[in-house]
């Protein structure tokens, strides 16, 4: 049999969006590929909306911003900022089922915008439940030259996974947190790529459900040997304190931060961020 194809998708803040936030999906692809039963052909990053409410939460356009940046450098990691441009928050499970219906579709967008030689674009909306309506894209290829870096072909089926820490795992016994039902449905139709710490228990926390423990073939631990404690919250922290984050974040979204002087940083010629 054939190895399944697979799309990863990672939902969250990213604020700002992390080295390690790009590293898990680098080591979820080798160790899925490595089972030879998956091949791996894409990564999706996916801002959250600025309908979650979060303390210290930067409006999602200089969030989804700075990810495009700090994606540049991959040819298989891109962003999606469908989820962050709804009128509300929207749950994990609806962001899965519009990724699976682009893949579905037949073709996922790189971060690359559109140029005179990429493919144009005509949008319709579909309904993919009574709670969500998506756009639907489709692509006039007639006469036209695609870029392998503009458009993903997915002419083959494709399947989209759940890409996450185990904290988010652990998440699920959180009461009213999570809607059964989603739970459900996010591990018999999707999967879990579960990225675990050396010293932590995916395998125990998965016995005490019931609900994990009958789905537990879905969901995929990966235990992450190179530990690198870089958060969100303590990048915000050293901006705030005007303190190096080289090597923490992609050059680009430094960058970025100085010039829009997000998270209390300043932009000055002196500024230490990027030094």
């Amino acid at each position: 049999m054939a190895p399944t194809k697979v799309v990863l998708l990672a939902c969250g803040s990213f604020n700002p969006v992390t080295n390690m936030h790009l590293r898990i999906f680098e080591l979820a692809r080798d160790q899925l590929q490595r089972t030879g039963l998956f091949t791996v052909v894409g990564g999706v990053v996916s801002p959250v909306n600025d309908a979650y409410v979060k303390k210290d939460l930067v409006e999602s356009y200089h969030r989804v911003q700075m990810a495009k940046l700090a994606t540049q450098s991959s040819d298989w990691i891109r962003v999606d900022p469908w989820e962050s441009e709804q009128n509300s928050w929207a749950e994990t499970l609806k962001v899965l089922n519009y990724l699976q219906l682009q893949l579905d579709s037949g073709c996922l967008m790189s971060n690359e915008s559109p140029n005179k030689n990429s493919p144009k674009k005509r949008r319709k909306r579909r309904r993919i439940s009574d709670e969500i309506q998506v756009d639907e894209v489709d692509y006039n290829i007639t006469n036209t030259v695609i870029s392998n870096q503009s458009l993903i072909n997915t002419s083959e089926p494709m399947k989209a996974k759940l890409l996450c820490g185990a904290d988010l795992l652990e998440s699920f016994a959180v009461p009213g947190l999570w809607q059964q039902e989603h739970i459900e449905e996010i591990l018999g139709k999707y999967g879990l790529v579960v990225i675990s710490r050396e010293g932590s228990n995916p395998l125990k926390f998965i016995y005490e459900s019931d609900t994990l423990t009958a789905l537990q073939d879905n969901i995929h631990i990966i235990t992450e040997w190179m530990p690198n404690e870089i958060s969100s919250t303590r990048i915000r922290r050293a901006l705030g304190r005007g303190e190096s984050v080289k090597y923490l974040l992609q050059d680009g979204v430094i960058d970025y931060i100085k010039k829009h002087e997000l998270y209390g940083a300043v932009s000055t010629v002196n500024s230490n961020l990027s030094k």
